[in-house]
């Protein structure tokens, strides 16, 4: 039998119609000949510490780092169901076809049954761009060998496996010396989770320690032009180049109204053309949808991948790459044709478009395992199907698709350069000559018409005002979603080692592209990051965490050089064994490092016992204010109102004096209200009464 392995049910369908395969089975779809069966995600996973060795059951420094002879896994037990139908049919099976999603998880996912079943036979990889019916066709019709991506199971295993050294070993080692000083609770660490807090942290103490301080420009009109100092001074200059010195400025003031007349040594336009953006990576697509509609990162990824999956209306969503094939010029009539039938908007700016115009993002050169994030050519989209928030990235992928196809935006750039006394003042305006692509990209753009005065070089002016401007220095913005993703992919720029720089390439950053979103979203879960306003906090724990851990482990550039590893791993540069040899010798350096250390955490962080799991529920911020959660959250996830800053269980809460159910604390609009539990069932209790100081007011 030949056997197909999607990585879920939806993708396993598409599969089904497009091979001709009909005859639904019991998690798979076909017969004795040709089968399509699908993962859930992870069908196995790897053991935990005290399923290798129950003396790991009992914390203990002694016993770290936890290093595994062989690698085991067992099965995940919510999915066992399926993975006993995939292992029955891969018994049938001398012809596999692994069609999980083209990336390094879906590798892993479809390669690691193999492994585990022991399975032999011949491989080969179906590598997915869009699962619409044509791209699917087209993949079908140019089957890869499976010799082609195994390396990039061997990168997919080389990083579960350095995750859990790490997650299982430090996070132990950090948390029994933590306990020593006081502590409760349990240090959570993880190789790319940390680094990632650390950005955050720094940048909030960074915020915290800031002071303000003046410095100080000076503006001059000259018969009516108006100027700014040029300010070339290292004496009186700060790191960023402003004049700090005020007497220093008032000296040029007074110099420049004494002297007279100014005289222009500068006066030319110059046309200016820039191109249309690139197109949509997930991580640029993360950036402009938190910028332009609040989405997070998740959200962003979650909406990118229905589009893929549910809607087929767009191609592969956790690309890394801006770029396209030469070869899919030839698809480009077939996607705007798509485009217009789906969406009459965007019809009228495919009317304007040049189709044979060919943008620097067709570049087979820069191409990486999935090309850029776009529209597909299905015409049988139906956008009145889609959630409003997925009408929204959906026509923010198509215009940056779209935009390709128009002219540059052009304007005329003045440069003027004013003398006046020896000290010069410039003046840059800009006109808009050709808004382009940006008519594509910004439907409210307008043309930008500034004035722009009619001078000559060596034009004498008059002096009409000269005067000091004070500012004060700002500190740097907190971090939003969308500015943490490209921190995260820019790890590069923390770096301050010297040796490590020269190492580190610039592509080269904390985890991938398909992995920072659900980063930030454990973070949020264990309590370590809040967002308030679409701004990204460290909280107490957080930065508590950041102050025990070592250097190693929460330095971005060091993940940075383990997250290029993979890559090498993936182009088959560097083996596995020889990675995991490093992970192991680091680790055991990293361990010794966190024991011979004074561990200072502050153990004054609330926390209450989970009376379900007995793990250490945190005190955390959720959309409709703070809340109770369990650290063992998502295998426990038992809750608890805030009162006050303490805990309230339901079994807890006063009862409802019209049903008896439990009463709830609810933060409205206008403040805090109690409300019946039984509001949501049937019949209904709508008993509703005020808050007075934590308490519900009852008659």
């Amino acid at each position: 039998m030949k056997l197909y392995i999607c990585e879920k049910p939806g993708q396993a369908r598409d599969l089904a119609r497009n091979l001709g395969v009909s005859g639904k089975g019991d998690g798979f779809i076909g017969d004795n000949s040709v089968a399509v069966t699908w993962a859930i995600g992870h069908l196995v996973q790897q053991l935990n510490p005290d399923e290798i060795d129950t003396k790991y059951s009992k914390w203990n420094t002694e016993d770290l780092p936890i290093v595994p002879e062989i690698w085991k896994m067992k099965p995940n037990a919510k999915t066992k169901k399926q993975l006993n139908i995939i292992k029955g049919l891969l018994q049938k099976s001398n012809h596999v076809v692994i069609a999980t999603d083209g990336d390094r998880e879906g590798e892993v996912i479809g390669r690691e049954l193999l492994d585990y079943f022991e399975w032999t036979g011949n491989i080969n990889r179906l590598w997915l761009t869009a699962l619409d019916d044509n791209s699917i066709k087209k993949a079908l019709n140019s089957l890869k060998q499976g010799s082609e991506t195994e390396p990039l199971y061997a990168a997919g295993l080389a990083r579960a496996r350095a995750d859990w050294l790490v997650g299982m070993s430090a996070t132990r080692a950090l948390s029994l010396m933590a306990q020593k000083k006081g502590y409760r609770g349990v240090l959570s660490v993880g190789r790319v989770q940390t680094p990632t807090l650390a950005i955050v942290v720094n940048r909030d103490i960074e915020i915290e320690n800031f002071k303000t301080k003046d410095y100080y420009d000076i503006l001059g009109v000259f018969s009516g032009v108006e100027a700014k100092w040029w300010f070339n001074n290292d004496e009186f200059s700060d790191k960023n180049g402003r004049c700090i010195n005020k007497s220093f400025a008032q000296s040029i003031v007074d110099s420049v109204k004494s002297g007279g007349n100014a005289v222009v040594e500068k006066f030319a336009t110059q046309r200016k053309k820039v191109s249309s953006p690139l197109l949509h990576s997930i991580d640029t697509l993360q950036e402009q949808a938190n910028k332009k509609f609040g989405f997070s990162s998740k959200q962003t990824l979650d909406l990118a991948q229905s589009l893929y999956e549910k809607h087929k209306a767009t191609t592969y969503p956790r690309s890394d790459c801006q770029y396209l094939p030469i070869s899919q010029l030839s698809e480009v009539k077939d996607v705007m044709t798509a485009i217009s039938n789906i969406d009459s908007n965007m019809g009228k700016l495919i009317v304007n478009a040049d189709l044979t115009v060919q943008s620097k993002v067709w570049n087979d050169k820069k191409l990486s395992a999935h090309h850029a994030i776009i529209p597909t050519n299905n015409t049988q989209v139906n956008v009145s199907g889609m959630t409003t928030d997925e009408s929204k990235l959906y026509d923010l992928i198509c215009r940056s698709y779209i935009a390709q196809f128009y002219p540059s935006y052009e304007y005329d750039k003045t440069s003027i350069e004013i003398n006046a006394s020896g000290e010069m003042f410039n003046a840059n305006i800009n006109v808009d000559v050709n808004l382009g692509w940006k008519i594509v990209t910004n439907s409210q753009a307008e043309l930008r018409q500034d004035t722009v005065p009619k001078l000559t070089k060596g034009q004498e002016l008059t002096v009409d005002t000269v005067d000091i401007e004070i500012k004060q220095t700002k500190p740097p913005a907190r971090y939003n979603e969308g500015a943490l993703i490209k921190a995260m992919k820019n790890a590069h720029q923390f770096v301050t080692d010297v040796n490590l720089k020269k190492i580190l390439r610039g592509d080269e950053g904390i985890g991938t592209s398909a992995t920072r979103a659900n980063i930030i979203e454990l973070l949020k879960k264990r309590n370590f990051l809040t967002v308030n306003q679409k701004q990204i906090i460290s909280t107490d724990t957080g930065r508590a965490l950041i102050s025990a851990v070592p250097t190693e482990v929460k330095d971005p550039g060091m993940t940075a050089i383990m997250e290029g590893s993979l890559s090498k791993i993936a182009s088959g540069e560097l083996t596995l064994d020889a990675f995991m040899d490093w992970q192991v010798e680091w680790l055991g350096k990293l361990i010794e490092t966190i024991k011979s250390r004074e561990i200072s955490i502050e153990s004054n962080i609330q926390t209450v016992e989970c009376p379900e799991c007995g793990k250490d529920m945190f005190l955390r911020q959720g959309k409709k204010g703070k809340f109770w959660g369990c650290s063992g959250y998502p295998d426990c996830k038992t809750v608890a109102q805030n009162n006050n800053g303490k805990a309230v269980f339901e079994k807890d809460m006063p009862d409802c004096p019209k049903c008896g159910k439990k009463l709830r604390r609810i933060k409205g609009e206008k403040g805090f209200f109690w409300s019946c539990k039984g509001y949501f069932d049937e019949p209904k209790c709508e008993f509703m009464t005020q808050d007075k100081a934590g308490k519900p007011f009852l008659k």
